[in-house]
């Protein structure tokens, strides 16, 4: 069968008329409003789009498979695609298996509108997505107004922004243009306007007419095909190129045709997990994944691994998938993550198993699992190999049962046991001696909040709003400032390097923050902290002068307290620890040499070591312990 064609304003009013649909096994529509404007860029310089391909369903096929209608009223936070009503369905139908994209933006720009977030603006902000439309500047002289690589001047505005107009710049509404029959109503509409001698204005309005309604643009194949499988062997062959599917994207293709509520029920789900906290930003690829996971399936997937029973035994255990996730979620907000500095959505997996297979919850274990979560994203563990990674961790997690099935190891979360794994690409959990040092090469950004949460561990960062506060204040740092306090010359670049790294950092309350502000170090410490003593601990700060003239004394004395408090929130505190260090050999991954040699902690050997007057391991070989003293703590770890 050949190709045939027919106009944008055929194609859109067929969708408007519920004649042409989306099959499930497409993606959600993710085109920018820029990619809009330069699609009909291309479209008025006459350039090809592409073809499209099309599958004919005739009824009572039509009543087989799951349909969406094309999204009319785009809005960037909240649009999903509406299900298509049976009963509306005609008795011949049409599903988009090439050209989605293109399609829902024509639609879109002729039909709809597009609502995209104001700059700055809050996402939770219902006032930041003004509706816009898409309009042309009729009065662009293309041959001299140079603007980047678009010739046709497009843009989505508001009603009110499109009120403008000077001698370069007519905003037209191009919904109009599918009023119009023939040429005499668009050359009404100039004169109506006063532009009727204008030379440019007649000239983009007479094309934008032409493309819009008169020129066959639209060139598409239809198929007509009863089996889904052989749809979905369509579809995955015509989406290699252009925008690549995902493996996941695909994954998902094959569930929701096979599960005709999945995007409802996925939908719903990263709605709701995306708006805890302070917002999230996970997507289908992160469900997709973690369903793999927790189902006990293989981790590295293809799409042709994921028959009908992969997705059923997703289906049949979604509540209890479901609940895992919005649990997982809820936890990591409670630590103070957000879509801001969660780094790697994979990190997050293993504790969604952890949840799943019934893992106890108490507070010891969620520190625990705070302890896996920040070295796994301060480690990068899932930087490369991300899949292999996955399911090292997992097999970490679980063990298998007689009947196939898996179960955790232990109700406790096993930081010990991840501490001392070795994972894909020479990684680890366990920082060195090198990892310590280069914590403090972090500027002011979501690693440095990681590192600081860890060393504040009983702030509430889940309930309190907590900033990033330099100690010594940004201000401090100009040229002026700096020459005013008699800082040599030779220092500046070095103090203006170090004013942003993690030890001039501290998570100050949000209000606290605010009014602390530009005051120098020395002087809101005198006037503000009444209890010094506790301050200075609880925020590691040396005893030395505060003034600014002390900083590079300050900072590396800070370096030292910090990186000494790190290396003991490394030792696990829940009951597995108790079990996991004594079958670990060798538990110098808790790295105490680390601190030996800088921070001159002896290291004796011992039998029945003592840890706040309690015993930590019950001594039943001649094995001794070994144990380190600083400031009178005492920590211990079993010799290998």
């Amino acid at each position: 069968m050949s190709y045939i064609d027919m106009t944008i304003k055929d194609i859109v009013g067929k969708i408007g008329n519920n004649e042409i649909y989306l099959p499930a096994i497409q993606r959600k529509f993710v085109w920018s409003y820029e990619q809009i404007e330069k699609l009909f860029d291309s479209i008025m310089l006459g350039y090809p789009i592409g073809t499209f391909l099309f599958w004919k369903v005739e009824k009572p096929k039509t009543n087989d498979y799951t349909f969406y209608k094309f999204i009319q009223e785009y809005h960037e936070r909240d649009s999903l695609n509406e299900l298509a009503p049976k009963p509306e369905m005609k008795d011949v139908i049409i599903g988009v298996l090439d050209g989605q994209q293109r399609l829902s933006s024509m639609y879109l720009a002729l039909q709809g509108s597009y609502a995209y977030k104001k700059p700055r603006a809050r996402w939770d902000n219902d006032d930041a997505f003004p509706k816009r439309l898409l309009y042309l500047n009729l009065l662009r002289n293309r041959q001299t107004d140079d603007e980047d690589s678009i010739t046709y001047e497009f843009k989505f505005l508001t009603s009110e922004d499109a009120k403008y107009i000077d001698e370069k710049c007519f905003w037209f509404p191009i919904k109009e243009a599918l009023k119009w029959k023939e040429a005499n109503d668009y050359i009404k509409y100039a004169t109506e306007k006063g532009y009727l001698t204008n030379g440019i204005f007649i000239d983009i309005l007479t094309t934008l007419w032409q493309r819009i309604t008169q020129n066959k643009i639209i060139n598409y194949f239809e198929v007509v095909a009863d089996h889904l499988d052989d749809i979905l062997d369509i579809f995955i062959r015509v989406n290699s190129g252009g925008t690549v599917l995902s493996k996941s994207d695909l994954l998902f293709s094959t569930i929701v045709a096979n599960w005709e509520k999945a995007r409802e029920e996925i939908e719903d789900l990263l709605k709701n997990i995306n708006s805890k906290g302070d917002q999230f930003n996970f997507d289908n690829d992160f469900i997709m994944r973690t369903c793999l996971v927790l189902t006990d399936s293989p981790v590295l997937f293809k799409v042709h691994n994921f028959k009908k029973e992969n997705v059923l035994k997703i289906k049949d255990n979604w509540l209890a998938i479901n609940n895992a996730i919005k649990t997982t979620v809820d936890i990591i907000a409670e630590f103070g993550f957000s879509q801001e500095n969660l780094t790697s959505k994979n990190a997050i997996i293993p504790i969604t198993y952890y949840v799943y297979k019934g893992g106890n919850l108490n507070d010891a274990n969620k520190n625990s699992i705070r302890k896996y979560l920040i070295a796994s994203l301060l480690k990068l563990v899932y930087g490369g190999k991300g899949d292999q990674v996955l399911e090292t961790i997992r097999n970490v997690l679980r063990k298998e049962q007689y009947d196939g099935s898996y179960v955790l190891r232990s109700n406790d979360f096993p930081l010990s046991k991840l501490y001392s794994s070795k994972l894909p690409a020479e990684k680890s959990l366990l920082f060195t001696d090198k990892d310590i040092d280069e914590l403090f090469e972090y500027k002011k950004s979501p690693y440095t909040f990681m590192v600081l949460s860890l060393l504040y561990p009983n702030l509430k960062l889940g309930q309190v709003k907590f900033h990033q506060d330099h100690l010594h204040p940004a201000s401090s740092f100009t040229a002026m400032y700096l020459k005013q306090n008699s800082i040599p010359n030779i220092k500046w670049s070095a103090f203006q390097d170090a004013k942003d790294k993690l030890a001039n950092i501290q998570l100050l309350e949000g209000n606290e923050n605010e009014s602390k502000s530009k005051i120098p170090l020395k002087r809101w410490f005198n006037s503000n902290i009444v209890d010094k003593a506790n301050y200075k601990s609880v925020n590691f700060i040396p005893n030395v002068d505060l003034e600014l003239l002390n900083f590079e004394s300050f900072i590396e004395e800070r370096k030292k307290l910090m990186a000494k408090k790190f290396v003991t929130i490394q030792v696990p505190n829940n009951s597995e620890y108790k079990k996991g260090v004594q079958s670990t050999p060798g538990v110098r991954g808790f790295h105490l040499r680390s601190v030996l040699r800088e921070y001159r902690i002896t290291l004796e050997c011992r039998p029945n070591a003592l840890h706040d007057g309690k015993r930590v391991f019950s001594q039943g070989g001649d094995k001794p312990s070994y144990s380190t003293k600083s400031n009178s703590s005492l920590f211990t770890a079993k010799c290998a």
